[in-house]
């Protein structure tokens, strides 16, 4: 019965809640022409999977930025990390310089300053009197830096290598060159700092190059000495066993050390300093087993010993400082603009068809809590239900309404 009744209320107040809903749909419709248009330009910015240039090394990791990352990750890694650097403020500063838009800003507050006594003040203000106690305003360089931080948008594809630059403005022109302007300046950061960095660790390794060809000069000087010094007998084959046992231990504990200085940090960093610690136990184990060993045999070989060390430290180090000079002379960025950007020919905002849609559904709300409400404030007895909660008690019978033409039919009138 409620139901029924809820249908009949309905029923009755149907023409107001079409009426109110159409008057609302055409309202919101007709208001979204008082809210400026916006114009929103894209870019796309290939992000390139370069991997570190080896040189006939076995190791199979990936790196970014020459940081170790996981194989899964890579991709949404890379875009996420260069999405975080377009938003700083250094980058947008850069983009606000090169468009001039902080001197159009700053003529924007200067015309505000003087129509200031005729206009109320905005919204934003309000808020910052409110937060703050007094109005702050910012200067026209941090106020274009955030205006292009707050239209600004990038998002990464998914298992792509590509992520999307978007740019919402009043002036079509003007968003698509903030877009391209702000995806060329990502690309010129990026190259700059792979420069830098491919830069600085070729000089290193090549100071390091350096110190490790001495190094081996210095151990090829003093075995020459020493053999001129002592004659040269042969040598059993379990003495060689165990000096090429404790050669590889050096090998393998110098490419450990390395390692563990080239390392930054990662979780890798304590695998390698056990295996360093390893390492060092067994070459400590090996050499003591030389000690009874006859004195002159021992030194001759533990020198032999160095120049073998030292060579393999240099050979490892060259390696390097091959791959950061093929690195450093690597002349195609890891950035590439795909698509440049172009000034829209349609607005992307506001859209009228979802304005007149909400407000038509807004309408319809209203309407509908109106038609209730009218109900609930209506007094008057529209049939048995009203009248039994009126008075209290049951009713018994109802006369029918009968038509005057019936009466007459029944020779009653």
């Amino acid at each position: 019965m409620e139901q029924i009744a809820m249908f009949d209320v309905l029923r009755r107040r149907t023409s107001l809640i079409i009426a109110l809903s159409m008057v609302a749909a055409v309202a919101g419709y007709a208001l979204s022409f008082l809210i400026p248009d916006r114009y929103t330009a894209s870019a796309l910015v290939l992000v390139r999977p370069l991997q570190p240039i080896k040189m006939g090394t076995g190791k199979d990791t990936k790196e970014f930025l020459d940081f170790p990352v996981g194989n899964s990750s890579a991709v949404e890694t890379a875009s996420k990390t260069y999405i975080q650097i377009l938003k700083s403020p250094a980058l947008i500063g850069e983009v606000v310089r090169a468009l001039g838009l902080d001197k159009e800003k700053a003529q924007e507050q200067a015309g505000n300053d003087e129509s200031a006594w005729v206009l109320p003040p905005s919204f934003k203000s309000l808020m910052a009197v409110v937060k703050y106690g007094r109005l702050i305003e910012d200067d026209p360089f941090t106020a274009a830096v955030k205006e292009i931080t707050d239209n600004l948008k990038l998002e990464a594809y998914l298992d792509t290598y590509i992520f999307d630059v978007r740019y919402s403005a009043k002036n079509a022109q003007r968003a698509a060159d903030v877009v391209n302007t702000a995806a060329k300046a990502l690309i010129q950061f990026a190259e700059e700092l792979r420069v830098s960095e491919a830069r600085y660790q070729r000089d290193h390794l090549k100071t390091e190059l350096e110190q490790r060809q001495k190094q081996l000069t210095a151990a090829r000087g003093r075995l020459e000495s020493y053999k001129k010094a002592h004659s040269v007998f042969l040598y059993e084959p379990e003495y060689e066993a165990k000096l090429k046992v404790i050669s590889e231990l050096e090998v393998a504990l110098a490419k450990a050390e390395e390692a563990l200085v080239s390392s930054q940090s990662t979780p890798s960093t304590v695998s390698l300093a056990a295996r360093r610690a390893r390492l060092i136990r067994s070459l400590n184990d090996q050499k003591a087993d030389l000690i009874p060993l006859p004195g002159i045999e021992r030194e001759l070989k533990q020198l032999e010993l160095d120049v073998k060390t030292a060579d393999a430290a240099y050979q490892i180090v060259d390696k390097e400082f091959q791959e950061a000079d093929i690195k450093n002379s690597y002349t195609m960025p890891e950035l590439g603009l795909v698509s440049e950007a172009i000034a829209p020919r349609l607005p992307s905002s506001p859209h009228r068809l979802y304005i007149a849609l909400a407000s038509l559904v807004a309408g319809l709300v209203v309407g509908l809590g109106l038609a209730f409400f009218l109900e609930y404030l209506n007094r008057r007895v529209r049939g048995i239900h009203d009248i039994e909660d009126i008075v209290g008690v049951k009713v018994l019978a109802t006369i029918p309404r009968v038509s005057q033409r019936r009466w007459r039919h029944a020779g009653l009138l």
